[in-house]
């Protein structure tokens, strides 16, 4: 085995070896690390979940007011608030969509459920704006009822994406899991205290007593309101005096279930009996609602508690990976330090000279030889080899010059000095180099052959250097709307060739007619001339399947060409069959 093989089979297994090592141990961290970060955008997500039910909830207080209040259609306040409100729930649905969408949703449950709440919402807006519109008399109860119902469904609507998310969230941080299930508790404790007092709406609307299906309901839902806050209490009981959290509890134990309940007690027991009521649908909702918010205050308490200990554990996760993503670095490096050190000194001078010789014998002068670093036999070696590389790159620099002659003779002897364009031998072959190729894959091949007309006329009335400049501005027009890959050249004194690969003969009439069109409309400035306009008569036929070279193709095209000039000029004329 040669010696740099050795050399680099040692420092790959060093290298892999403790790679390995550092890499097993940077990928745990990374994945602690993501794992943290996963949990915190979804607790994020399921944040905006809650506030999205949140404001369809909210929503509820100001449509249950419109749809008692005495002025058909609403008072100006009211409907302020309502639409208050509902600028508040569609924002909050806009930025969980965002959410959303942000983090891959877009096509799952979640967004499904989003999107079937909103049109639920839609729905129910739509009913409770029709209700208010109607006299109060008229506003029937079942029609009052199926409109809380619907926005009752809402939240229903909501529910399976709430519980994907929060599944989604703890189990991405199983340690917030506490804090989350407590804020779902307070959400649904919410929701609920919303649903309790929605059923209080047809009868103050009506003033009416309850009926029995909606005393039933009160009293279902009292009872979910108790078992909720019992739950509740329970969850945060660990929490230590003088925290958000107890402080928190505290406020909604004393502000709904010490003030909001009672009330809705005294009301119940008030329709049970006579149905008078001191009170209509907005100004329960103005006294009932303000006591809930201690509900959310509570729950955004818990989730800023779930989003505190995420952002932690986010933060020592990145930090622990920044540490030991460093320590493996430095330990890499280390060991490179190491093998260079020994590469630099022992390996590389022999190496390099080894590479050099070995090219130079090869023909590949573009090494350079590297300066010598001490003072010893390989520095007289690479000696040598620069002056054995001088000599090579002057003799090669000869060679490349005269290949370079050749070639640039070559290439004027294929140009027209005049257009720039291939002549007639650079025309035959390029068009020798394609048409094979395109002939053994069955593609159409056209020519067109063109002059301008009437040329003669103007070398004699404006001289023959307003004769190149028409020749040259004909040039430019052909190059500027010829197709990609056409081969254009000028095949001899004012005539022209135009080679289309891929073209029939209908195509390739059409391409002509645009370049008869374009020659026709170029205004060219030719000294004393002015703005000299010309015009060109064309032939065009294609390539059949016994054309073995050009010369039958063009040989057509010549003939259509002077058909052309017999029929008026500044024309195409095609062979048979376009």
């Amino acid at each position: 085995m040669r010696l740099h093989r050795l050399f680099w089979l040692v420092c790959l297994l060093l290298a892999v070896t403790v790679l390995v090592l550092s890499a097993h141990i940077v990928a745990l961290e990374w994945e602690r690390a993501d794992r943290a970060t996963r949990g915190l955008e979804a607790i994020e997500r399921l944040r905006h979940m809650l506030v999205a039910a949140e404001m369809a909830s909210r929503e509820r207080g100001p449509s249950n007011g419109l749809m008692g209040d005495i002025t058909p259609g609403g008072d100006a306040v009211r409907l302020a608030r309502l639409d208050e409100a509902r600028a508040r729930t569609d924002a909050a649905f806009s930025t969980l969509q965002q959410a959303l969408d942000a983090s891959g949703h877009r096509r799952d449950d979640v967004s499904a459920a989003v999107r079937e709440a909103a049109r639920d919402l839609s729905a129910g807006r739509g009913e409770i704006s029709r209700i208010a519109l109607q006299p109060r008399s008229e506003r029937r109860a079942d029609d009052i009822k199926a409109a809380i119902g619907r926005m009752f469904q809402v939240i229903e609507d909501l529910s399976p994406g709430l519980m994907h998310l929060m599944n989604e969230a703890q189990a991405a941080y199983p340690r917030a899991s506490d804090a989350l299930s407590g804020a779902r508790l307070a959400a649904e404790l919410r929701e609920q205290a919303g649903r309790l007092g929605s059923q209080f709406t047809v009868a103050l609307t009506a003033r009416q007593p309850l009926r029995d299906s909606e005393r039933t309901e009160i009293e279902r839902l009292r009872g979910r309101v108790e078992q909720l806050r019992q739950l509740l209490v329970q969850r945060t009981a660990a929490a230590p005096e003088r925290t958000a959290v107890h402080g928190a509890t505290q406020r909604m134990l004393v502000r709904y279930f010490g003030s909001a309940m009672p009330f809705v007690e005294a009301l119940t027991v008030r329709g049970r009996s006579d149905g008078e009521y001191d009170i209509d649908a907005a100004g329960f909702a103005a006294r009932y609602v303000p006591d809930m918010d201690a509900i959310i205050e509570l729950r955004d308490v818990l989730l800023e508690q779930a989003l505190t200990e995420a952002r932690v554990g986010a933060a020592e996760a990145r930090t622990a990976l920044v540490w030991i993503s460093g320590g493996g670095l430095a330990a890499l490096g280390l060991l490179g330090l190491t093998l260079w050190v020994v590469h630099h000194r022992v390996v590389r001078p022999l190496e390099e000279t080894t590479e050099l010789i070995v090219a130079i014998a090869c023909g590949d002068l573009e090494r350079t030889v590297p300066v010598p670093r001490h003072r010893d036999e390989v520095a007289d070696v690479l000696k040598a080899i620069g002056v054995l590389r001088e000599n090579s790159v002057a003799r090669r620099a000869l060679e490349d010059e005269r290949q370079r002659l050749v070639e640039q003779l070559r290439d004027q002897s294929n140009t027209d000095f005049l257009t720039g364009l291939p002549n007639r031998r650079g025309f035959f072959t390029l068009a020798e180099r394609h048409l094979p190729n395109l002939q053994r894959h069955g593609y159409p091949v056209a020519i067109a052959l063109f002059d301008i007309d009437h040329f003669k006329q103007v070398n004699d009335s404006w001289g023959h250097a307003v004769g190149d400049v028409v020749l040259g501005e004909v040039a430019r027009c052909c190059q500027q709307h010829s197709r990609r890959g056409d081969v254009i050249a000028r095949y001899g004194g004012e005539e022209f060739i135009l080679l289309m690969p891929h073209c029939d003969l209908a195509s390739a009439t059409a391409q002509a007619e645009r370049l008869r069109v374009a020659i026709e409309s170029t205004v060219m400035q030719a000294g004393d001339a002015g703005g000299l306009k010309v015009t060109a008569s064309f032939g065009v036929a294609e390539c059949l399947l016994e054309d073995d070279t050009l010369d039958p193709v063009i040989a057509r095209a010549d003939a259509c060409l002077y058909r052309a000039k017999r029929e008026g000029r500044n024309r195409v004329v095609a062979q048979d069959g376009a």
